[in-house]
């Protein structure tokens, strides 16, 4: 019981413990805030990439070799778990906007069956647009209608809503230019019936979206029937990997059967990366509270020696010694810890409302979201980090103020009270 009161006794004695408090606090609360950022960006990519693709992509051989692809659909509708697929052809083209031309990509769809797959509505509804829209036909030359992303339609800073002048209005026309069976040039003329924003800023910069028929009709591969792919959509994504072997053995291996994380893996594995590096090089600061830790509570044992000796010599044994140090290193961790926590919970839970205050004091935002293309930082918490990082703290604390302890416990009572 004594290890336990001395313990307290000089944590609370000694001011300075509370410099090594702080330090962990600090180590734990930048921890938990980076790895919730980090978290946040990473569920958000992977929610809005998810958006533009759908759970299971499939191909064929070549940019247009999926031919009689209703009966490969039919085949499609019979797998377990699958919910609805829909058809769709992509390709590169020239757009011709207001006199100029940009490179961009194509994708003729079924709107319907299009939105039943992925996020194409959601897509649209911000600008009062329906899926079937995309069906509508303009003048007496009948011109088809695209949608157009919205980076690719701006021409000034702002918001459609707010700033319409700043944008490319619907109602005026375009004229893609692509190959036409591999040999000729295919011009068509499109009207803008609307705007649509994905939430990924390349998308919205370069993907225009077609009728299928109009991008068959494009591409020169109505007759053949052919598309680029079918995406599909499963009643639980958990089940991806298998409905994708499911498939893969079912059409053959001419066809090529990728989950969205599939095409989109050199991403989001250097996502991941990111993620892990940045907690390892912030674990540091942890590491440099340790040290903290060791120096205060090895001059706490040199200003103590005479108390270390006086116990020695009433009877206390070497690990009881040992014991007071490394209950000092166990206190300091676990209340550094909860402190961390307290305010780390607290900045992520308000780190919004902190980064407005930020910006009305000095105009300066440390996530623009013309950059990052977030409306609001995006965060997550998740409890299995918190844990982690409660767990790594105190251990490392525990694991610094064992050469204090030991230099404690190695203290010889008879020279430390030789000259008292």
């Amino acid at each position: 019981m004594y290890k336990l009161f001395i313990s307290l006794r000089y944590l609370r004695s000694r001011k300075i413990s509370f410099f090594a408090i702080a330090g962990v606090a600090v180590g734990v609360m930048t921890l938990i805030v980076v790895l919730s950022v980090m978290n946040g960006f990473d569920q958000e990519l992977r929610s809005r990439i998810r958006g533009t693709l759908t759970h299971i992509i499939i191909t064929k051989g070549g940019m247009y070799g999926l031919e009689n692809y209703t009966q490969v659909m039919e085949k499609i509708k019979t797998t377990k778990h699958v919910s609805a697929c829909a058809p769709f052809i992509e390709g590169p083209a020239l757009v011709k906007i207001r006199g100029r031309k940009e490179f961009v990509y194509f994708k003729g769809v079924d709107p319907i069956a299009e939105a039943n797959v992925g996020d194409f509505k959601a897509f649209l509804l911000p600008f009062g647009k329906q899926p079937n829209d995309l069906q509508k036909t303009h003048g007496e030359k009948q011109t088809s209608s695209a949608f157009c992303g919205i980076e690719l339609l701006r021409i000034g800073p702002g918001d459609p809503a707010t700033d319409p002048i700043s944008f490319v209005q619907e109602g005026e026309q375009i004229v893609l230019v692509t190959l036409k069976h591999w040999d000729k040039i295919s011009v068509k003329a499109f009207t803008i019936e609307g705007i649509f924003k994905s939430g990924m800023y390349d998308f919205d910069k370069n993907y225009v979206y077609i009728p299928l028929a109009e991008a068959q009709e494009l591409t020169g591969i109505k007759e053949k029937d052919a598309v680029s792919g079918i995406s599909v959509k499963l009643d639980d994504y958990r089940y991806a990997n298998e409905v994708r072997d499911a498939l893969q053995a079912s059409l053959g291996f001419e066809y090529y059967v990728q989950t969205w994380e599939d095409a989109r893996r050199t991403f989001l594995t250097a996502v991941m990366l990111e993620r892990r590096v940045m907690a390892f090089i912030l674990f540091f600061i942890i590491v440099v509270a340790g040290f903290n830790i060791l120096a205060i509570l090895t001059m706490i044992v040199l200003e103590k020696s005479k108390d270390i000796g006086i116990l020695k010599a009433l009877g206390a044994t070497t690990q009881g010694i040992m014991s007071i140090f490394l209950l000092n290193g166990l206190f300091i961790g676990i209340i550094g810890s909860c402190a961390g926590v307290a305010i780390g919970l607290s900045v992520v839970l308000r780190i919004n409302w902190l980064e407005n205050v930020l910006y009305n004091l000095s105009g300066w935002r440390p996530f623009p979201p013309e950059v990052y293309y977030f409306d609001q930082i995006p965060t997550v918490i998740k409890p299995v980090s918190i844990i982690l990082t409660i767990f790594i703290a105190i251990l490392s604390s525990v694991i610094f103020s064992i050469y204090p302890a030991v230099k404690a416990a190695r203290l010889d009572p008879v020279e430390t009270l030789r000259y008292e």
